[in-house]
C-alpha cells in the first residue's frame, strides 16, 4: 500500500470537470501496454525493442509495461494539480503544498515534469545520467512530441511548478510502486547499465501513446473505484476487438503459391521474375532491401506481395504497407491487395486505405460501416475488418496498408506523432511501387525514411520500370546506412533486364528471361502544330483502332481535345480527355470508361474508334492498351512509362495501319540546330532532362526503341553524370544543366527545413528530434502537403447557383437537379456525394501571393448549414454562376464537363 501522503487523493482532471485516480489510471496503462505486447505488436517489433535488453524480448514486455505504468508520473506536480482548485485543496490538506498555485504551469507540461521526475528516480539508483536519459525521454515524448535540449535542461530548475519535498517523495514512491507491480524493480540494476537505442525509445515512446489512448478511453475504462486494472485491460481489449497482427503460415512455394494466392487455375505459369523474387525472398539471410525493375505488365506487384508474404513468414513483420504515386492508383491497388488478402491462408487481420480521401472510396466506406466490416471472400472465419480505432493518425497502424507514398515519406517528417508512422512502418513488410517517380525533393524523404526502415531492419520492396542506375544506388546506400550505422559495402549492379537487386547480397542469376512479348517501337518527330496532329489521328483511324495522346500540361491537352472536337470527324463515344483538373468524382467516372474501353482484354469492351487525350494521369499504373501513342517530349523514364501503354496486351489483330507500334514525338520545335521544348513542357520538367532524352532518341538506330532490352540503357543514357551533348549542343545543354543543378540543389535544400535526423545521430535521445516541426493536423494533411515540392494550393467543393438556389454539379454528385439544402445540413448520402465533388485549383489561382484572395472569395460561399455535416463542415466552396463560371481574383473559371476546369487571363499551367 502506498503511504502518506495518500495519493489517492490526488486526482487527474479532464476538461470537462471529470476526475480519474492517477494511481488507476497509471495502473490500467501498464496493464493495457502487456496486452498491446502480447496481442497486437509482431515479432519483428519486439526483437527491436528487446535487440539490446539483457533478457531481450522478455525484458521488453517489461520495459514497456513499466514505462506506460508512469508516463504520467508528471501529473504529480503543483503545475498539473492546480488546475482543478477543490481537488488541489484535498491534496495541499493532505500534505502536498499548493498554497500558492504557479502562474506560469505551461513553463513545465506534464510530459517534461514526468521526464524530469524518472531522470531523477533512475539516477538516485545509480544510473548514469547518460542513460536515464534514454529511458526517460519516453516520458517525455508521450504526447508526440519530445522535449528539446533546452527544454529538458531548464525544467530541472523549475522547482515550483515540479514540486519538491513532499511532492518528490511521493513522485518516487508511486514511480517505486509501479516498479514493483510490473517487474521492473528487479530489472532496474541490469537495465541502469545499458542505453536504449534511439530506434527502440522510438518505437516505445509509440507504444506507451497507444497504450495510453486506449486506457484513457472512458467507454472501455468506465469511472468504477471496485474494478481491477487487469481484469478492466481485459474486458476493454475483447471490446475493442483489434485484430492481432498477421502471421503467415503457408507452406505453399514458387508456381502453387502463385496460383493460390490470385485465384489462378492450374495451367497458370509463374513468370521469371516473380519466381526469382520468391527465390531470394527465401534466401535473404536477414531482412533487407529489395528493388525489382521490369517492364510494365511484367507481374511487378504480384512478385512483390509474394515476396511479401515469404519475409513476413521468415522475419516476422505483422502487416505490408503498400505505397504508390496518386490517391487513383492507391485505390485500384486497393481493390487488388484485397483480392490478394482474401486468398490467404491465415488471417491479415485489419486494412486500411491511407489517403485524404480514403472515406469517398467506395468499397474502404463499406468496410467502415459501422466501426468495422467484414471484408473477406471465401475466407470463412478468416475475414480482414477495417477497424473503427484505425482512423487518422492512427490509420497507418492497420496490418495491411495501401496508401499514397506520401504515408511513407511522412516517416522522414518532423511532425508530431511521427513515432506512430514508424511504429507503423517497422511493423510491416514496406513495398513502394513508381519509385522512379520520387524527384529530388521527395527523394530527400525518401532517402531519410529509408535509413530508418533499414535500422529498424525492415523488409522492403522498390519497384519500378524505368529506374535510372544513380538513384538506384542512393536507395541503396540510404537502407545501408540505417542497417549497417553507417558502414557501406558495395553492391552489385544488376545484370540485365528485368532485373532484381538486393541487399543484403544474395547470390543471383547472371539474367532473368524476360517473359513477355518484346516489339520495336519507331521513334518519329512530329511537328506540333495542331492542325497536323487531328489529321495525322483521323488518317491513323481510317481503319479503326484506339490512339493515345498524352500532354505535359493540362492546358495543352484541352487545346488538344478542343481542336480534336472541331474536326467534326469523331463522334462523342470515341474521344475523352483526362486530366487533374476535373473535380474528383467526375475523374473516377472518366477513369473507369478508360479502363472500360481499352483494358485488359477480358474486361474491356474495345470501341471500333477510340482517342484518348490525358496528362501524366496516362502514364502511371493505368493497365490500358493503345495502337498508337503520341505524346509530349518528356524525360525519358517517363517517356518509356508512357510507351508501356504502347500495343500493351497481346491482341490477335489490329488495324493495318496499327500493326506495328509507333511512339510519335511532338511539343517540341524540332527545326533548329538544337530542340526547342515548348514552354509548359520545359516549366514542368525542366529543359536539361528533355533535351537529354532527345539527344538519346537521336542516337538510336534507325529510330526504334527495342522493348524491354532498351530499357535500361536509355534510361541509363539519359541520367548520366556527365551527359555528353551532341555536336552543335553544347551552349544550350550547358545552361539547362546549370539550371537543373541549381533547381534540384534548392529543392534538396527545402526538403531539409523539416528533415528527421539520422537513426545514428550526435543525440543519443529524442531531445530535440522534433525542435521544428511541420505543420500538420490530425488526419496528416498538412504533413502531406511537407513531403512533395508542389506550391501551395486549395481544393474546393464545386457547386453551381441558379438564382437563389444551389445544386450539386449535374450529375457527377449522383443527385441530378435535386436542391442542395443551405440552411440545414444535406442528408448523409448527399453529403457525401458534395464531397467527392471536390478539385484542386491550380497554382495559377494562388502563386506570387494570390492565395489570399482566393481564399477570401471561396469563403464568400458560406452555407450554414454544412458546417452541421461532418463531410461537409469546414470545407471551401467553388460556386458556378449559371453559365459555370466563377472569378478569383483576376481569373476568371469556368467548369466543363467535357474539358474540365478551364482557366482565363493568365498562362495556365500543369
Amino acid at each position: 500500500m502506498l503511504s502518506v501522503p495518500t495519493l489517492s487523493a490526488w486526482a487527474k482532471s479532464d476538461r470537462e470537470g471529470g476526475s480519474l485516480s492517477l494511481v488507476r489510471h497509471l495502473a490500467d496503462s501498464a496493464a493495457v501496454a502487456g496486452l498491446v505486447w502480447d496481442q497486437w505488436l509482431p515479432r519483428q517489433t519486439k526483437q527491436t525493442i528487446g535487440a539490446k535488453l539483457p533478457d531481450g524480448v522478455a525484458d521488453g514486455r517489461v520495459l514497456l509495461c513499466w514505462l506506460a505504468g508512469v508516463h504520467d508520473i508528471g501529473k504529480l506536480s503543483p503545475a498539473f494539480a492546480c488546475q482543478v482548485p477543490a481537488l488541489a485543496e484535498v491534496m495541499h490538506d493532505r500534505g502536498l503544498s499548493l498554497r500558492h498555485p504557479p502562474s506560469n504551469r505551461s513553463a513545465l507540461p506534464h510530459g517534461l515534469a514526468g521526464q524530469v521526475a524518472l531522470e531523477r528516480f533512475l539516477i538516485g539508483r545509480g544510473w548514469s545520467a547518460k542513460v536515464a536519459q534514454t529511458y526517460s525521454v519516453v516520458v517525455g515524448s508521450h504526447h508526440g512530441k519530445p522535449p528539446t535540449r533546452a527544454e529538458s535542461r531548464g525544467a530541472v530548475s523549475q522547482v515550483a511548478l515540479l514540486g519538491d519535498g513532499e511532492w518528490q517523495r511521493c513522485r518516487d514512491e508511486l514511480l517505486a510502486y509501479v516498479a514493483e507491480s510490473t517487474g521492473a524493480q528487479s530489472r532496474l540494476g541490469e537495465w541502469g547499465r545499458i542505453p536504449l537505442s534511439l530506434q527502440a525509445q522510438v518505437l516505445l515512446t509509440a507504444a506507451v501513446i497507444v497504450s495510453d489512448w486506449i486506457a484513457s478511453n472512458q467507454d472501455l475504462f468506465p469511472l468504477d473505484s471496485s474494478r481491477v486494472s487487469e481484469t478492466a485491460a481485459a474486458d476493454a481489449w475483447r471490446t475493442l476487438g483489434l485484430p492481432a497482427p498477421w502471421v503467415p503460415s503457408g507452406e505453399a512455394t514458387g508456381p502453387e503459391l502463385f496460383r493460390e494466392r490470385f485465384g489462378l487455375p492450374d495451367t497458370a505459369t509463374i513468370r521469371p521474375l516473380q519466381q526469382e523474387c520468391l527465390r531470394l525472398a527465401e534466401q535473404m539471410p536477414e531482412p533487407g532491401l529489395m528493388i525489382v525493375e521490369a517492364p510494365m505488365g511484367e507481374g511487378k506487384t504480384e512478385a512483390a506481395l509474394l515476396a511479401a508474404e515469404i519475409l513476413a513468414r521468415r522475419f516476422g513483420p505483422g502487416g505490408v504497407f503498400v505505397a504508390l504515386p496518386t490517391m487513383a492508383t492507391s485505390n485500384a491497388m486497393f481493390d487488388r491487395v484485397h483480392q490478394w488478402v482474401s486468398h490467404l491462408p491465415d488471417s491479415a487481420g485489419s486494412m486500411f486505405l491511407a489517403h485524404g480521401k480514403a472515406a469517398l472510396n467506395p468499397t474502404f466506406a463499406r468496410l467502415r460501416h459501422q466501426g468495422f466490416a467484414s471484408i473477406g471472400v471465401d475466407c470463412g472465419d478468416q475475414d480482414v475488418v477495417a477497424h473503427a480505432w484505425y482512423a487518422g493518425k492512427k490509420g497507418p497502424l492497420a496490418n495491411i496498408v495501401v496508401g499514397t507514398i506520401d504515408q511513407v515519406l511522412r516517416g522522414a517528417l518532423k511532425a508530431r506523432h511521427v513515432m506512430l508512422r514508424h511504429l507503423a512502418l517497422a511493423n510491416k513488410v514496406v513495398i513502394v511501387d513508381e519509385v522512379h517517380a520520387a524527384d529530388a525533393y521527395m527523394s530527400t524523404y525518401l532517402c531519410r525514411c529509408l535509413e530508418w526502415l533499414g535500422a529498424y531492419r525492415v523488409p522492403v520492396v522498390l519497384m519500378s520500370a524505368t529506374l535510372p542506375p544513380a538513384q538506384r544506388t542512393s536507395l541503396v546506400e540510404a537502407y545501408q546506412r540505417g542497417a549497417s550505422a553507417g558502414e557501406m559495402v558495395d553492391v552489385t549492379p544488376p545484370q540485365g533486364y528485368p532485373s532484381v537487386t538486393v541487399w543484403p547480397a544474395v547470390e543471383a542469376p547472371a539474367r532473368i528471361a524476360p517473359s513477355g512479348r518484346s516489339m520495336d517501337v519507331q521513334i518519329e518527330r512530329i511537328d506540333d502544330d495542331l492542325d497536323e496532329v487531328v489529321a495525322l489521328v483521323r488518317d491513323s483511324l481510317r481503319d479503326g483502332g484506339a490512339v493515345a495522346i498524352v500532354c505535359n500540361t493540362v492546358a495543352r491537352a484541352q487545346q488538344t481535345f478542343q481542336a480534336l472536337i472541331a474536326d467534326d470527324q469523331f463522334g462523342p463515344d470515341e474521344l475523352l480527355l483526362l486530366h487533374s483538373r476535373f473535380v474528383s468524382a467526375h475523374r473516377a467516372q472518366l477513369e473507369e470508361r478508360l479502363r472500360s474501353s481499352l483494358g485488359p482484354p477480358d474486361k474491356a469492351n474495345r470501341p471500333p474508334r477510340f482517342v484518348v487525350v490525358g496528362t501524366q494521369v496516362i502514364e502511371q499504373s493505368l493497365d490500358i492498351d493503345v495502337d498508337l501513342l503520341i505524346t509530349d517530349l518528356a524525360p525519358m523514364d517517363l517517356l518509356l512509362q508512357r510507351i508501356g501503354r504502347l500495343h500493351r496486351h497481346a491482341r490477335e489483330t489490329r488495324p493495318h495501319r496499327l500493326r506495328s507500334p509507333r511512339c510519335l514525338v511532338r511539343g517540341a520545335d524540332w527545326s533548329g540546330p538544337v530542340p526547342a521544348p515548348v514552354r509548359g513542357s520545359g516549366a514542368v520538367y525542366g529543359a536539361a532532362r528533355l533535351l537529354r532524352a532527345a539527344a538519346v532518341l537521336d542516337r538510336q538506330a534507325d529510330a526504334l526503341i527495342r522493348i524491354p532490352d532498351h530499357v535500361p540503357v536509355l534510361v541509363s543514357d539519359s541520367y548520366a553524370e556527365p551527359f555528353a551533348a551532341p555536336a552543335g549542343w553544347e551552349t544550350v545543354v550547358d545552361a539547362a544543366e546549370a539550371e537543373w543543378r541549381k533547381f534540384t540543389a534548392g529543392q534538396h535544400d527545402r526538403a531539409r527545413a523539416y528533415l528527421l535526423s539520422h537513426p545514428y545521430g550526435e543525440e543519443p535521445t529524442l531531445r530535440g528530434w522534433l525542435a521544428v516541426a511541420a505543420p500538420d493536423d490530425v488526419d496528416g494533411v498538412g504533413g502531406q502537403a511537407q513531403v512533395r515540392d508542389a506550391e501551395d494550393t486549395i481544393e474546393a467543393i464545386v457547386v453551381r447557383r441558379a438564382g437563389d438556389h444551389i445544386y450539386a454539379l449535374g450529375e457527377v454528385a449522383g443527385h441530378g437537379d435535386e436542391l442542395i439544402p443551405t440552411e440545414g445540413p444535406p442528408s448523409p448520402g448527399f453529403a457525401k456525394a458534395l464531397a467527392a465533388c471536390t478539385i484542386r485549383l491550380p497554382p495559377t489561382l494562388t502563386n506570387y501571393g494570390r492565395m489570399e484572395t482566393a481564399i477570401k472569395t471561396l469563403e464568400q460561399n458560406y452555407y450554414p448549414g454544412w458546417q452541421q455535416s461532418p463531410w461537409l463542415a469546414g470545407e471551401l466552396v467553388l460556386e458556378l454562376d449559371e453559365t459555370g463560371s466563377a472569378i478569383i481574383g483576376e481569373h476568371r473559371l469556368r467548369y466543363d464537363d467535357i474539358l474540365g476546369l478551364l482557366i482565363q487571363g493568365a498562362e495556365k499551367s500543369r
